[in-house]
């Protein structure tokens, strides 16, 4: 007999992924790109997997440890979205975005009851992670109103936005993040273990991820700070070597939680995470959403593409 919560978890994703799917068919509610019915889709097939499969299989019992963090998202979220109504700002989102990963992977190890090096090791780099990028996000917001994204939605859709706000915003980046942790899901449900070599490699590309995204964004904010004209186009330190150095140390930090849940059995389904994570913040959605806003905005940044790589440090200018 399948367990009560992970039921229950189930049960609500395939509602709110229908309903989200449904809404967004309406034109009066549709906004942003068909790729974003891929989210909704994946996680009602994960959702009927584990409804479908043998409770006794192994595929069921990691399904139930994921459907147990995808409940966690959930109920997080909601409260976020709950905040967002009294507040009149959708903006917090972008603050618990890295708390809807640490929140549930925290979770599941409190859970589980299990604290060996690895799961220690697990829990403090998604908390340096989180707690770094939603401060980070925090302060450079507070005081600026509600995200010019939101407020737009917020004029365009009028009476419905309360609601609609629900599924468009934190329902759907809360099933992107749910699939984005994947790969730390794995990790944790490898079990207690020691620490290895895959955990020095975790460890080391971590830091240089974090390394890139934290001086990254110290030196971009300093330049802000401190420029004397706003057409200005930072090109020193980390941003000489990249033009988006803070995107490409946020998809080395997921490969770093890739390489932890190589330790799993079934390791190698990590990899689609930070594989789809370097895609959306190279070439996706993060980093040409960002270049085509700077080259219209700033004369002498086609200068700087023609000089520094786009996201990979290594890579060609343009």
């Amino acid at each position: 007999m399948k367990a009560a919560l992970p039921l229950v978890a189930a049960g609500l994703w395939l509602i709110w992924m229908a309903g989200l799917l449904v809404f967004r068919r309406r034109p009066e509610l549709r906004v942003g790109t068909a790729r974003e019915f891929v989210y909704p889709i994946a996680a009602m097939v994960i959702a009927l997997a584990w409804l479908l499969l043998p409770a006794s299989s192994p595929a069921s019992a990691f399904l139930t440890l994921y459907l147990h963090s995808g409940l966690i998202t959930a109920v997080f979220l909601t409260a976020v979205w709950l905040l967002s109504l009294a507040r009149l700002d959708c903006g917090i989102m972008d603050v618990a975005y890295p708390l809807a990963v640490a929140i549930p992977v925290t979770g599941l190890v409190v859970w589980r009851g299990q604290w060996s090096p690895h799961e220690i090791m697990i829990v403090v780099l998604v908390a340096l992670w989180s707690l770094r990028m939603s401060s980070h996000i925090g302060l450079r917001n507070r005081g600026h109103g509600e995200d010019g994204r939101y407020a737009a939605w917020r004029r365009r859709f009028g009476g419905a936005w309360w609601w609609w706000s629900y599924f468009q915003v934190f329902i759907l980046q809360g099933v992107t993040v749910w699939l984005w942790s994947l790969g730390l899901v794995l990790a944790v449900a490898s079990g207690p273990q020691a620490l290895g070599w895959q955990h020095a490699l975790a460890l080391a590309t971590f830091g240089l991820g974090f390394y890139f995204q934290v001086v990254g964004d110290l030196q971009l904010q300093r330049f802000k700070a401190n420029r004397t004209d706003r057409l200005m186009v930072l090109d020193t330190g980390l941003w000489r070597l990249s033009r988006h150095p803070n995107y490409f140390g946020e998809a080395v930090v997921w490969w770093s939680f890739g390489a932890l849940g190589l330790m799993h059995p079934w390791g190698w389904l990590a990899l689609a995470c930070p594989l789809y994570v370097t895609w959306f913040m190279s070439a996706g959605s993060a980093t040409p959403m960002q270049e085509r806003y700077l080259a219209r905005t700033k004369p002498t940044y086609a200068d700087y593409m023609a000089r520094v790589p786009a996201f990979f440090p290594w890579g060609k200018p343009g």
